[in-house]
């Protein structure tokens, strides 16, 4: 009986995996290129104003945490400057697209994290996800200027699922085994008008309103554990990521989070089921392609 089952098996694993690395469709790594640009802009923009207090300063220098680098470097004005300038030159780059998209990126990813090393312990959750994308993105046919049509090796897509399913795990099953109190919505009554994150206006009114915070708990919970299995289930991954856009948009309404929840959906299109995706592409386009030469 082993005999006659082992190459069974063998040729079901073989095919399972033939399947899980067949080519996909690879037209929404352009649109996460054009979001991811633009979430990074609104994120990295701002940090001009704040440069000569933020990432310039010596009479408070933090030496600890990801990027020490303070412990041998502490930037001055000009440089701080400088390293922002190119991380806007890079984000430039990954804009146009073609040859120069993946050297873009490096330059942004560098200069970025060389400028927040002033930061240290205090480098901020997007700005640490926007460097996690930058991998998947390197790794993704992100140079070729038009994708619509052309299916492409799986590989990139994998690393952004792995690296999405294990930051929705670990924040589910945080709350489900060390914080109980997700469970009645004082956690997030809480949060909610907590000092650094809280004291948005809906927030603040949320908050006062239990019944709806214990839903909304519950629903964070079974959202973020369910997130690795149902993603991956074709009939349910479109319905839990618009779950998921509706989840981080309350984020951003709410809570002082920053950018958090727009660099979380910019990923999202790789993420949508291929061929529903090419589906909803080629629905789209059609009108455009189809539409008469103007005479």
């Amino acid at each position: 009986m082993q005999r006659h089952g082992s190459p069974s098996r063998a040729g079901a694993v073989l095919s399972w995996i033939d399947r899980l690395f067949a080519p996909r469709w690879a037209g929404a790594w352009t649109l996460f290129r054009w979001l991811y640009v633009a979430v990074a802009l609104i994120t990295h923009v701002p940090r001009l104003l704040e440069i000569r207090d933020a990432y310039a300063s010596d009479d408070l220098v933090i030496a600890m945490g990801l990027l020490p680098l303070a412990n041998w470097v502490v930037l001055t004005p000009p440089a701080a400057y400088a390293l922002w300038a190119i991380g806007i030159a890079g984000l430039v780059l990954l804009a146009i697209g073609g040859r120069v998209a993946k050297p873009g990126l490096v330059v942004w990813v560098v200069a970025m994290w060389l400028l927040l090393s002033a930061e240290a312990a205090n480098i901020k959750a997007y700005d640490r996800l926007l460097a996690w994308q930058a991998l998947p993105l390197l790794l993704a046919p992100i140079g070729e200027r038009n994708l619509t049509a052309k299916w492409r090796s799986p590989f990139a897509y994998w690393v952004l699922v792995l690296l999405y399913v294990t930051m929705y795990a670990m924040t589910g099953w945080a709350k489900v085994l060390l914080e109980p109190h997700w469970l009645d919505g004082s956690v997030l009554a809480y949060t909610l008008v907590e000092m650094n994150f809280g004291g948005k206006p809906l927030g603040v009114w949320l908050s006062g309103h239990m019944a709806l915070c214990r839903a909304l708990g519950i629903s964070t919970m079974i959202f973020e554990c369910g997130f690795p299995v149902f993603v991956l289930i074709r009939k349910t991954n479109p319905w839990w990521l618009l779950a998921g856009v509706g989840f981080h948009l309350g984020i951003l309404l709410t809570l002082h989070a920053g950018t958090l929840s727009l660099v979380v959906i910019a990923a999202y299109p790789v993420l949508l089921d291929a061929e529903r995706a090419r589906g909803w592409w080629a629905r789209i386009a059609a009108p455009v392609t189809t539409a008469p030469l103007p005479a």
